[in-house]
């Protein structure tokens, strides 16, 4: 039987359900001055990964302006939204990876990653889609790889289903990472981060709870 390898693939829609045409040159005119395009070994880095509407590469990037922020994100509509956002409050500190994460992934030739964080991944509720989550042992076991000492990792999802599966996750890689915050009654992304995206304010409207995982590297 064709054995699929889901690790290295992309899912979902790339555009909205808007009617809205776009000019895609112009579009990839302008991601390519935000461009991440290698490593600088002078830099700090935070990895954003599936940033959506790119509220979270926003907060990250006034949070540590120090920092360089990777806003790994394959949707153009919120491409577009963080790139207006980006100029709108004169941020010098972003830089779009419009594809895949694993591109990014395999160019650390070292540990880069001070902090990565993935808001509101994709839960593929289905089991026939489940291949397709992002968030593995593996997944984990390659990010570790890529971190720096005391690193973190925050994950936030309001997916009952996709939450399990996270737990499962951490569970089998549980000697590379201490989970901070596994004691806590309360695993409320906002008792951490003063931050509301559209998929968070999506998740409260249909009364779903978001709960965030905090990991450290071991």
């Amino acid at each position: 039987m064709f054995n699929r390898n889901y690790s290295n693939r992309l899912f979902g829609r790339t555009r909205g359900r808007s009617k809205k045409k776009i000019n895609l040159e112009n579009y990839h005119k302008k991601v390519d001055k935000f461009k991440f395009k290698n490593f600088n070994e002078k830099s700090e880095y935070i990895l954003d990964i599936g940033t959506g509407y790119g509220e979270t590469s926003i907060f990250l990037a006034k949070q540590f302006p120090d920092k360089v922020v990777i806003s790994c994100e394959k949707y153009i509509d919120g491409n577009i939204i963080l790139l207006k956002n980006i100029q709108k409050n004169n941020i010098n500190n972003i830089q779009l990876h419009n594809g895949n994460v694993y591109d990014v992934l395999e160019r650390a030739n070292k540990k880069h990653f001070n902090l990565v964080w993935i808001f509101f991944p994709d839960p593929w509720p289905k089991n026939r889609h489940a291949k397709r989550r992002l968030i593995t042992s593996d997944f984990l076991i390659k990010l570790h790889k890529t971190l720096k000492k005391n690193s973190e990792i925050h994950i936030a999802t309001d997916s009952k289903i996709y939450l399990r599966f996270i737990l499962n996750s951490i569970y089998n890689c549980k000697e590379y990472f201490l989970w901070l915050n596994q004691s806590e009654m309360n695993l409320h992304i906002k008792d951490y981060h003063d931050i509301e995206t559209k998929y968070y304010k999506k998740a409260i409207n249909s009364q779903r709870k978001s709960s965030l995982f905090i990991l450290r590297k071991l």
